[in-house]
């Protein structure tokens, strides 16, 4: 089985592996929760491929996908200079956004993607993550250090969620 994980850039293929991850992974994650029709409804206000492209462009931004057999997986969305008030201003925090699809979730997944999103946040003092409470993807980060800097609520649904941060020793 072949597992890669990789940087994109904001191309057409890139952007379309990257907004099916993210959408069926938003899916999952609040399906228990939001109704069907709230999800879409976010969905297709908030997942533009024009903005995703422009986000994508941005120097500060790089985006990892993993793939499984040439289908894409996972993601980990890397914003550099993503300021958080939790944290000193002095610190060069970068926040993370990371998915794995759920028919997918594998160790050998895992492994892939943290080790290449690790090795690109090698820069940052702070590396941070606003993830649901429900997200099984929490052992894992605590399994890599990260540690729970707060508990609050998911910009989309205002759903319970935590902050969780790994400070990186230079």
């Amino acid at each position: 089985m072949e597992i890669v994980s990789k940087f994109v850039i904001g191309s057409d293929k890139g952007v379309s592996d990257f907004l099916n991850v993210k959408k069926l992974a938003f899916i999952n994650l609040h399906k228990s929760f939001i109704s069907e029709e709230e999800i879409n409804s976010y969905i297709e206000e908030n997942f533009d491929e024009r903005k995703t492209i422009n986000e994508l462009n941005n120097l500060s931004n790089q985006l990892i996908i993993t793939y499984k057999e040439n289908l894409a997986v996972a993601y980990c969305l890397i914003k550099s200079g993503s300021r958080n008030p939790l944290f000193p201003e002095e610190k060069r925090a970068t926040e993370i956004d990371f998915a794995i699809l759920p028919e997918h979730d594998s160790e050998e997944i895992r492994t892939s993607l943290y080790t290449k999103f690790s090795s690109a946040t090698k820069f940052a003092d702070i590396i941070w993550i606003n993830i649901l409470q429900h997200n099984t993807l929490i052992e894992f980060l605590k399994s890599k250090n990260f540690e729970l800097v707060e508990s609050t609520l998911s910009q989309e649904f205002k759903l319970p969620a935590n902050i969780f941060c790994l400070e990186l020793l230079k």
